[in-house]
């Protein structure tokens, strides 16, 4: 085994939503686990990122599509998301897979005591901006995170690193973000 690496979802995700992340990663040699505990590398996505606890023994936290946007709120991050998904998946196969998606996202929003941790922890003071060396990944489309997240004043050392794709990327396309794990490592 290479590592550990723990996942930490956003807001109305969860296990399904990262399947094919997940088995890309246990192909690779890593094993996957949700004990924060236990984890080598911790990766965390959206909402997950303010999840990361001050604690942590990782030696890599990779944080894809930070929701940072001062001036922009939530909810019309939300809309311009979910109108860029569907504008995306004209076609039957891609309409009926982000209808699922929906459908998924939908069961997920019910976790009520996640969504609060993560509301309370969005301040630049909280704990997942430790000085704890971290990578933060800005899909080139994120409706979320602002195209400046270089400029947010971090506490540590950050990386920060541009992909293509809209904010969801790191669960349809995961082999890029596969890929910059094991270039880091």
């Amino acid at each position: 085994m290479k590592a550990t690496i723990a996942i930490l979802h956003g807001f109305a995700e969860g296990p399904v939503t990262s399947t094919k992340f997940e088995e890309m990663c246990r192909r690779a040699g890593y094993r996957v686990t949700y004990d924060l505990n236990d984890a080598d590398i911790i990766f965390a996505h959206s909402g997950g990122c303010y999840l990361i606890p001050p604690q942590n023994r990782a030696r890599l936290v990779v944080m894809v599509g930070l929701p940072y946007w001062p001036g922009r709120p939530l909810p019309i991050s939300l809309i311009i998301k979910v109108w860029r998904e569907f504008r995306q998946a004209r076609s039957g196969q891609q309409f009926a897979q982000r209808l699922r998606k929906l459908w998924y996202q939908t069961r997920y929003a019910g976790a009520f005591r996640t969504i609060r941790q993560m509301a309370q922890n969005q301040r630049l003071s909280s704990p997942w901006n430790s000085r704890q060396p971290q990578i933060i990944v800005r899909n080139r489309y994120d409706a979320y995170c602002t195209p400046n997240v270089a400029a947010a004043p971090f506490k540590g050392a950050r990386t920060f690193i541009s992909l293509p794709g809209e904010h969801d990327d790191c669960w349809d396309n995961p082999e890029r973000y596969l890929d910059l794990i094991q270039s880091v490592l």
